[in-house]
């Protein structure tokens, strides 16, 4: 692979377009708090399938080489790896990219917004009241400014002059009427969670809209960078009906590319709005093609012979030839996400914290680096990685290099396993084919589980079927262990950590330990950064000494670009970012 540079940052919002964000509300007497449930990309995201393959990605923000920050060559099972936020910025204009995606969007109706490819897509299409910047900061999208006055008050200040892809006057009634559309039942958001603490949303002025919560809530404004703070054409909908966010019916948001075409089966054209709101951010190519390609080698085949320009989430077996093909160049960025094996059943084999920890300590994680990523990823320690440090990075980072429970021990894995006494029955780790690294991680705890006197059993189950444990409770019986990755919106660890508190939905296993909950209690209701991060950290070491979740690995952000482009973020933004926008020509 050719030598990478990690570009310069962003320049901050312009003085002419004063933005305010804190990470939380300002620190107050304790109440009680009620946490947001899951959204969709806080749920587990699958793997497209090949030999190996890291589609959802992490490297550390902030941090040396060595333990994973963002600039700089990693080594990772030998291999030196350049992890950056950003490619070299482009040159000049495009007229058309190529870009393949894994499969077509469902809909693009923003409050169902709920897979890889309609966010990568729709993140440059439909804004929102705020952005992720490619160093996973927020910065302002559609509103300029954002006051905090009162631990339960969020008040947002539109840019004046935006527009929708008609022509219309984006106000704040577009405003209110796309963020409650969240809170009604009936309309099902994939968003809802986020606005579990929300008491009303109000026009408080021409271009103001103000967010009055039942209790505070820190992750909030987050969410606001996601798509449970994008605004579209209230007009648009109400005239659309059930035709709205289908190919027939389309979109009418503001970003800087519009739903030019949507061709069923076969790919969606974005063509460019030359009255985007944003100077900064308008795009440099002409129009944008995404084609839905489901065979991961067919990807690589068209990278590689030119007529596909790029694409994220590549497969991990190719990264090798994609970046000595000659065509262009892969890059690896940091992520909030990382790869875990998740207990299911607390009464099983599993019961004995003892034997989970041995479990643990027996896993060759670098191993599994090395063959299911090609070094492009790094041990992980705990459930929030790296990635999701977005505050107090010097806290996270601490707490983190105190954790030693997953470092490879098998004479101390073997002492637990004495102690606890090898339970009767197997352990049975779930896998499935269509991913391919799957069958790879669950052969290794096979292994390690073996070399330390326990025993797996491996359990395939359909493709079809692999995710319905999610939502399903009897699909998840006969089930000890299951493999998955699951990562963060946003910056943010508090988001992760809210799935370990008694009774949510996520918390498959039942955990439930009152000090953790008063932790995370604590920590969503307190406004100061550090001493969030105090209380995360703490409420985290319970989680890991716990082992509720088994962490595995953090792998990268991978993305090819053709030698022809280059300018958009490499770090995993792309869901919550318009990075179609900063494409553009190589020099």
């Amino acid at each position: 692979m050719a030598p990478q540079r990690r570009p310069d940052r962003r320049e901050s919002p312009s003085p002419s377009t004063p933005f305010t964000t804190l990470s939380g509300p300002p620190q107050h007497q304790p109440r009680r708090y009620l946490l947001p449930q899951a959204s969709v990309w806080s749920r587990p995201r699958r793997f497209a399938a090949t030999v190996a393959v890291g589609s959802l990605l992490l490297a550390g923000c902030g941090g040396n080489p060595s333990s994973g920050g963002p600039s700089g060559a990693a080594r990772d099972g030998g291999k030196a790896i350049d992890v950056t936020e950003t490619t070299p910025a482009a040159s000049g204009p495009l007229d058309r990219v190529t870009w393949a995606v894994q499969n077509e969007p469902a809909s693009f109706d923003w409050i169902y917004n709920a897979s890889f490819e309609t966010g990568q897509i729709m993140a440059n299409v439909c804004e929102g009241l705020l952005r992720l910047a490619p160093d996973m900061s927020l910065e302002p999208a559609l509103a300029e400014s954002v006051a905090n006055p009162t631990p339960t008050t969020w008040v947002y200040r539109m840019r004046p002059g935006v527009r929708f892809h008609d022509g219309t006057a984006l106000t704040a009634k577009d405003v209110v009427f796309s963020l409650t559309r969240h809170l009604d039942a009936k309309a099902g958001s994939f968003w809802a969670g986020a606005y579990a603490n929300v008491s009303s949303v109000e026009e408080t002025g021409p271009l103001e809209v103000t967010v009055t919560l039942k209790q505070p809530d820190a992750l909030f404004n987050s969410y606001m960078s996601s798509p449970a703070g994008i605004v579209e054409s209230e007009a648009t909908v109400q005239a659309k009906g059930k035709a709205y966010g289908t190919p027939d019916g389309g979109v009418n948001c503001a970003g800087p590319f519009s739903l030019a075409s949507w061709d069923k089966g076969q790919s969606i054209t974005l063509a460019r709005d030359d009255g985007y709101f944003d100077p900064k951010h308008r795009a440099k190519a002409k129009e944008v093609v995404f084609s839905f390609v489901r065979d991961p080698a067919a990807v690589v085949n068209g990278m590689l012979s030119g007529s596909i320009d790029g694409g994220w989430s590549l497969p991990s077996a190719s990264l090798d030839r994609l970046s000595t093909g000659g065509q262009g160049t892969v890059y690896y960025g940091p992520s909030t996400q990382g790869f875990n094996a998740i207990v299911m059943n607390a009464d099983g084999p599993l019961r004995d914290v003892r034997v989970r920890r041995a479990l643990s300590m027996a896993i060759d994680r670098q191993g599994i680096i090395d063959a299911v990523l090609r070094g492009a990823g790094q041990p992980q320690r705990a459930p929030a990685v790296p990635g999701s440090w977005g505050y107090a990075k010097d806290v996270y980072r601490k707490a983190w290099d105190d954790l030693t429970i997953t470092r490879r021990d098998l004479d101390a894995a073997k002492r637990l396993v004495r102690e606890a006494g090898a339970p009767a029955e197997p352990i049975t780790v779930a896998t499935t084919t269509s991913e391919a690294e799957l069958p790879v991680i669950g052969a290794e705890i096979q292994a390690a589980a073996k070399r330390i006197g326990l025993t797996v059993a491996i359990k395939n189950i359909p493709p079809d079927q692999y995710n319905g444990v999610y939502t399903d409770k009897k699909a998840r019986e006969g089930i000890d262990l299951y493999l998955t990755s699951w990562g963060t919106d946003f910056p943010d660890p508090l988001q992760i950590y809210q799935y370990f508190q008694t009774g949510n939905l996520y918390n498959f296993s039942g955990f439930s330990d009152p000090a953790f909950d008063e932790l995370m209690t604590e920590a969503a209701r307190t406004g100061e950064p550090e001493t969030r991060a105090e209380l995360i950290a703490s409420a985290q070491r319970i989680v890991v000494d716990r082992l509720i979740w088994i962490p595995l690995y953090t792998p990268y952000n991978t993305l090819f670009l053709n030698k022809r482009l280059s300018g958009c973020p490499a770090s995993y933004v792309q869901l919550h970012y318009p990075w179609a926008a900063d494409l553009g020509a190589t020099a």
